[in-house]
């Protein structure tokens, strides 16, 4: 059975095939032991995967015990002995010595070869797909990941007891006596805003799938930047997806809520010398630190998982930001309506969080429906299955512009020393897995565009101006 494209036989070894079959068929206990282990697929010769197989399905029905005899019968009830080599080949097997001690060390070399197999024909598929030049090279990586993640998970042991919930439940009390000891270590993502952390007991757990909802220019990209600049302060890593904004953008949004300068500045070039000496030390902070930038619009979501990936591999990322969820290419047909795209990349985020171990925190349009009114979940643009499959949804909601404000509204911004402005914003926590939900108050500081810790007085809220609706 030579494979005519590699020119070699796949790796097998028959020994090691035939005297798991013999130890089936001789010692009833044998099955229990091995079936962790391999399956029938994992056989190179049809006929050893026909006789695995039907020694497989009659332990299960537990009708009587496997030996020659009833096996041979069980087979040509199932009109399968022919495919399973015939009696002679059963009997050879019947009549082979093998140690029972030894059947669990002769099912990992079947199981080792198989891999081996499995990884041959991914590579030669890749290979195959990587040569066709009307394959995108990125999906090509995204299928070829996927199956080696799966031969990962699938090469574990298939035992009961590997499924058993007593591990976790002794982690658990760990955890608890642990707190009330005073000696736990807390490794959720501090979010550098006092009220987010008691929401979400002590910041974002790292599975969490979190959407930040706003209308257009409301600032849900600032507050993310601002999120970003708490936890580099506190040296995570962090990994921002900007699908939006280009690299410098971001980098001048980062400088300005680290220096406090204001970011139109940055644009002018109309600095003092102190302002450009404290852009300078924020710049050199910000250089020590652990921040990945992939700047690309439209990119697609393969891609996208692939670098988030190979980020968490290379560089142990501890968190990852997306701006934002409605320009990322699904790659599925044009034909598939905008909602079941959404939910597509919406339940891959999901499970990225949960197989990288890292909060994944995703930018989120919301509906103009309801322009000048509060935020609700159903304010989400375009799939009902991001509220779904969110862990924490946090809605922004503040008047979008202070220009022509009443002489009260006047009064309820927060003046600074150096003459900036921060206008209170309402952080509605609208779902919240694992915690409360409610209402929490965050500063907008204008001039350099970055959110704040602010008391929580919700006497200084500007109400949103209503806008005259035009036919």
């Amino acid at each position: 059975m030579a494979d005519s494209r590699i020119g070699r036989t796949p790796p097998h070894n028959d020994d090691a095939e035939k005297a798991v079959l013999s130890a089936l068929i001789s010692y009833q206990e044998t099955y229990e032991r091995i079936s962790r282990i391999i399956q029938s697929g994992d056989f190179y010769h049809p006929m050893n995967q026909v006789l695995y197989q039907a020694i497989s399905d009659m332990k299960i029905a537990n009708i009587v015990s496997v030996d020659m005899v009833t096996l041979v019968d069980y087979l040509q009830k199932h009109d399968l002995l022919a495919k399973a080599g015939g009696v002679p080949y059963i009997t050879q097997l019947s009549d082979m010595y093998s140690l029972s001690a030894n059947v669990e060390n002769y099912a990992r070399i079947v199981k080792e070869n198989s891999i081996r197999r499995t990884l041959i024909r991914i590579s030669e598929a890749t290979g195959t797909s990587a040569f066709d030049e009307s394959e995108d090279p990125y999906s090509v990586l995204e299928d070829a990941e996927r199956k080696l993640t799966e031969i990962s998970i699938n090469s574990h042991a298939n035992v009961a007891e590997y499924y058993s919930a007593n591990s976790e439940i002794s982690n658990v009390i760990n955890e608890i006596l642990q707190k009330f000891e005073g000696e736990w270590e807390n490794t959720n993502i501090n979010t550098g805003f006092d009220l987010i952390n008691k929401f979400t007991n002590g910041g974002f757990q790292r599975t969490d799938y979190i959407i930040i909802g706003a209308r257009p220019s409301i600032g849900k990209s600032a507050f993310a930047v601002s999120l970003i600049r708490n936890m580099l302060q506190k040296n995570y890593k962090v990994a921002f997806f900007s699908l939006e904004m280009p690299a410098n953008q971001i980098i001048m949004r980062l400088l300005a809520t680290q220096s406090r300068i204001d970011l139109t500045k940055f644009f002018t070039g109309h600095l003092t010398s102190r302002e450009v000496d404290s852009i300078t030390t924020a710049a050199e902070t910000l250089y020590q630190k652990e921040f990945y930038l992939i700047d690309e619009s439209n990119m697609k979501l393969s891609d996208l998982i692939s670098r988030a990936r190979l980020l968490k591999r290379e560089k142990d990322i501890d968190i990852i930001f997306i701006d934002y969820i409605g320009i990322i290419d699904a790659g599925l047909p044009r034909t598939t309506p905008r909602h079941e795209e959404i939910a597509f990349i919406s339940k891959a985020l999901k499970q990225l969080a949960r197989e990288l171990k890292v909060p994944v925190v995703v930018l989120c349009q919301l509906s103009r429906d309801t322009e000048e009114l509060e935020p609700q979940l159903s304010s989400l643009r375009e799939s009902g299955a991001i509220e779904q499959d969110a862990d924490l949804v946090f809605l922004l909601h503040r008047r979008r512009s202070i220009n022509d404000l009443s002489d009260e509204d006047q009064q309820k911004l927060i003046v600074l020393e150096d003459g900036s402005v921060i206008q209170s914003t309402r952080l509605i926590v609208a779902k919240n897995r694992n915690g409360m939900t409610g209402t929490i108050y965050v500063g907008y500081l204008l001039s350099a565009t970055s959110f704040e810790n602010i008391e929580q007085d919700k006497s200084r809220f500007i109400q949103p101006e209503r806008r005259l609706k035009t036919k």
